[in-house]
């Protein structure tokens, strides 16, 4: 149950008891691992709490009190004290870029720093072990939070600050919300860029407003033939690193299922390779981008192929802009704009034939859509798909979306479309609502309405546009209130146990997996996460410190405090 996924048996300890790990068959039906004493909070509806829960091949055998599962304690069972801790099952993020964020941190500058000097120290440090021509990267920039003080609100980066950096290297820097890039002069010219380009369609180029020169910024699908055409795919070896160095930050928090919000064939064949070398240590959904699927399509492929560990899922596409950099596409402009309602990634002809031709081949669609007009036009392809082919039970979502209103509502109910909502927004982003004011907060990031509306919503966090720790989702979603102590749209606040199954039973929905995880019952996959403290018994506001313990996949140990 507590076993080190190592080559090799050690001895481990739980929650203050040492523990020798033993021969993990059953014998005569018996557990192999029971947990006694615990407080278990199941997410099942019809047994919330439990005290002792019993574990054999990687699946509950036995839930209940320590009375129910006493009967399968066999010789060879490990019975463990717990003490009273807390135990959920496995975090579940909904919508988070998993692969590609590890591949990042391994070869990227992080630019999560408060000051302009230190991303440019960290982009030189990366240039200086680049040769000449080759492209240096960043990401996670933001705005709201660079050079940011009481009397100034932050800044963007312009060609003139990365040019400052090295003009030998094209330069690409990603925004933390991933829909506004940087570049400098070199990398604007490799792009083709000039200041007599005009707006690609679906994107946008950031000019100087006196004097139309191009100020470094690239918006939306402007830059896809740069990201996916001039820079070079990474190393297989530095994306073995990049899965490494990202299933050990996420187990590390009690995350045991991911559904990877944009998979390319490349990093599909990696979490491949990873789970047969028994590296892969997050149950993995796939949202695959969408060139991949008219080889999918051709293949006979559809959502779901695959094993418990790595699974095919839906089709995703980007329709709008982003929340964090204010590019959503919206039906009222942006506070203290009279003309900016954000930019539209897709037209509605492209989002309607897109989304019937993978309706058609049986797939899940899965688009990013954040204003209500997106979700609005999203919503129309959806209906229009369903109505020309009909299927039952296709699930299919909108990723993130935001800000919506009772008819759209009443239009993803009775789809039975699934919604992806930003979890840690409100806390990590509070800087950025003003943008949106107070009266499109009470429609944003609406977990409330989508509870009381029967629409299926999840747990997410995007990472990297948001921080990827469920419980700092969970506080943020329980309290709307951000690092400051603002509160934003409280009419969206959910209870504690509701926020729980958000990141649970909700996320195991929404990959059609409800069955097999989610919730602590017998005859699911036993993924587990041991906290230090009850959430529902502390200060809402400190939901976010409670130490995550153990993190646990299939009975086995994958990260331990």
């Amino acid at each position: 149950f507590f076993k080190q996924k190592t080559a090799y048996e050690i001895g481990v300890r739980l929650v203050g008891s040492e523990m020798c790990i033993r021969d993990r068959t059953t014998i005569n039906g018996k557990a192999e691992a029971i947990v006694k004493n615990a407080n278990i909070m199941t997410m099942n509806t019809l047994k919330p709490r439990a005290q002792s829960l019993a574990i054999a091949h990687g699946r509950f055998i036995g839930v209940g009190s320590n009375e129910d599962v006493e009967g399968l304690i066999g010789p060879g069972t490990q019975v463990v004290d717990a003490f009273g801790k807390t135990v959920l099952p496995g975090f579940i993020d909904g919508h988070i870029h998993v692969l590609n964020s590890g591949v990042r941190h391994v070869m990227a500058a992080d630019c999560d720093v408060p000051t302009l000097k230190q991303v440019q120290a960290g982009l030189r440090e990366r240039a200086e072990k680049t040769p000449a021509g080759g492209w240096v990267q960043g990401f996670k920039f933001d705005d709201t939070k660079t050079d940011r003080t009481l009397l100034n609100e932050g800044r963007h980066l312009y060609r003139e600050d990365l040019d400052a950096v090295t003009k030998d290297h094209p330069i690409l820097v990603a925004h933390r919300a991933g829909h506004v890039f940087y570049m400098n002069t070199a990398g604007l010219e490799a792009a083709g860029y000039n200041d007599e380009t005009p707006d690609p369609p679906g994107g946008r180029l950031g000019r100087d407003p006196d004097t139309g020169r191009l100020n470094g910024m690239v918006f939306e699908r402007a830059i896809d033939h740069v990201r996916f055409g001039l820079i070079p795919v990474e190393t297989e070896e530095t994306r073995r690193e990049g899965l490494k160095t990202i299933c050990d930050m996420l187990n590390r928090v009690g995350l045991t299922s991911v559904h990877d919000a944009r998979v390319t064939a490349e990093e599909f064949q990696t979490y491949q390779d990873g789970k047969a070398d028994g590296e892969l240590s997050l149950r993995v959904y796939a949202l695959m981008w969408y060139p991949q699927f008219p080889a999918l399509r051709d293949a006979g492929i559809k959502s779901g192929l695959g094993d418990d560990m790595l699974r095919i899922g839906g089709i995703k596409m980007v329709a709008d802009g982003a929340i964090a950099t204010r590019t959503a596409y919206l039906s009222e402009p942006y506070e203290g704009s009279m003309c900016d309602h954000g930019i539209l990634a897709m037209e509605q002809d492209e989002i309607e034939q897109r989304v019937i031709d993978m309706h058609r081949a049986g797939f899940q669609v899965c688009i990013h859509a954040n204003g209500d007009l997106t979700i609005d036009m999203v919503l129309t392809a959806y209906e229009k798909a369903q109505k020309a082919y009909p299927r039952s039970d296709t699930r299919h979502r909108i990723e993130h979306c935001t800000l919506v209103n009772p008819e759209l509502l009443a239009r993803m109910k009775a789809l039975g479309v699934i919604a992806t909502p930003f979890c840690t927004y409100v806390y990590h982003h509070g800087e950025k609502m003003r943008y949106y004011g107070e009266h499109r907060l009470e429609w944003m990031f609406a977990q409330r309405s989508f509870i009381d509306a029967g629409v299926v919503s999840t747990g997410a966090t995007d990472y990297p546009p948001g921080p990827f720790e469920p419980l700092l989702g969970i506080q943020s979603c329980v309290t709307r209130t951000d690092s400051t102590g603002k509160e934003w749209g409280i009419n969206q606040k959910v209870s504690i146990e509701e926020a729980l199954r958000l990141y649970t039973l909700n996320g195991a929905y929404a990959s059609f997996e409800e069955k097999i995880k989610g919730s602590i019952e017998v005859g699911k996959l036993a993924d587990l996460v041991v906290l230090a403290s009850d959430p529902t018994k502390v200060d809402p506001l400190g939901i976010k410190d409670i130490q995550v313990e153990r993190t646990i996949v299939g009975g086995e140990t994958v990260y331990e405090s």
